[in-house]
């Protein structure tokens, strides 16, 4: 590797990195500092973004159970209005409108994941600039310390092949030596980044045609988004008869594995190790907020129809009372 394409892979950030990238590339920095182990901190960052995304789960949720519930007076407006496609979506948006469902608000919480995976994704792929917080030409100085011949074919991940080889460059008792120090400008600290988790290394991209330990993630990843999805499907209790919202469905259940294994194929282990507990964290989420949230609906609409009841009983009564009142006074007039 030539010292132009180094640079023309090493830049300085622009606003979705300082934005976006380098915050996360500082929260990693400091669940690394605390538990000391690479995959854990990024465990633990997949725990924290699930949690801050909590409120806009519980929204969501809500409108998909909203939905849910509509769906039998949906189906017979689309028989009454099956000629009338104007009138159908002005009856539909009306009906959203009286119970105030808004279809839009379950999606939301489903493309958070998205900026997000990709925010780690670059915090990942370029540890020293995200992370550590070194300036691209430190970089640079780095790569042309370890060897711009142990670069080549690195491409993209070409931070963390200098982080790696960086690490020896450590003296005995676990330090950078002088020469790592000296490639350093002003305010600016380096440590050693150990990428091992329970034998993976997590800077590694899976490869399809070297088949390896490594291969776990992605199975792992597949797996857990195929759960994700049923349980998510379970747990909306689609009614009978709606054939078209229960292939769609179908569709995301089987599409959204085959999404991770492609993308954790292509992408370093961290980023697998993310998507894998995310995963496993939205399974444990849908089925607490469902039940909770179906509960509390169901005691509201329970609560709903005894006030319904008990008002149509005191009518009845009410009319009786005011039946019996008139015969009595007929009676008396005679």
């Amino acid at each position: 590797m030539t010292i132009d394409q180094l640079s023309n892979l090493i830049k300085d950030p622009n606003i979705f990195g300082y934005l976006i990238v380098r915050p996360f590339g500082l929260i990693l920095l400091s669940l690394y500092n605390f538990v000391h182990n690479y995959g854990l901190a990024v465990i633990l960052f997949a725990l924290i973004v699930k949690l801050c995304c909590v409120p806009l789960a519980i929204k969501g949720k809500k409108s998909m159970l909203a939905m849910t519930a509509l769906n039998a007076e949906m189906q017979q407006l689309q028989k009454k209005y099956a000629n009338n496609r104007a009138k159908l979506n002005e009856e539909i948006q009306a009906l959203y409108e009286r119970r105030g469902v808004s279809p839009m608000s379950g999606c939301l919480p489903q493309f958070i994941p998205l900026p997000i995976m990709m925010g780690l994704y670059y915090a990942v792929q370029q540890p020293l600039q995200y992370i550590v917080g070194l300036s691209s030409e430190t970089v640079i100085k780095l790569a042309q310390l370890v060897g711009l011949d142990n670069l080549a074919g690195a491409n993209y991940t070409v931070q963390i092949v200098i982080a790696e080889k960086l690490n020896a460059f450590k003296d005995a008792v676990g330090n950078f030596t002088p020469d790592v120090l000296k490639c350093l400008a002003d305010g600016e600290s380096i440590f050693p980044m150990d990428f091992n988790f329970f034998g993976l290394n997590l800077a590694d991209t899976p490869s399809i045609k070297h088949p390896g330990l490594i291969w776990i993630i992605p199975i792992l990843s597949c797996l857990t988004a195929y759960l994700s999805s049923y349980i998510m499907q379970k747990m909306q209790n689609m009614p009978k008869g709606n054939d078209a919202a229960a292939n769609q469905m179908k569709m995301m259940t089987m599409l959204m594995p085959l999404m991770s294994l492609y993308f954790a194929f292509i992408l370093p282990g961290a980023i697998g190790i993310y998507w894998i507990f995310n995963n496993v964290f939205t399974c444990v989420q849908e089925v607490i907020l469902t039940k909770r949230i179906r509960g509390r609906q169901e005691a509201e609409q329970a609560a709903e129809a005894e006030r319904v009841a008990a008002e149509k009983k005191a009518k009845r009564e009410a009319n009786r009372a005011a039946q019996k009142s008139h015969s009595e006074k007929k009676k008396g007039d005679k």
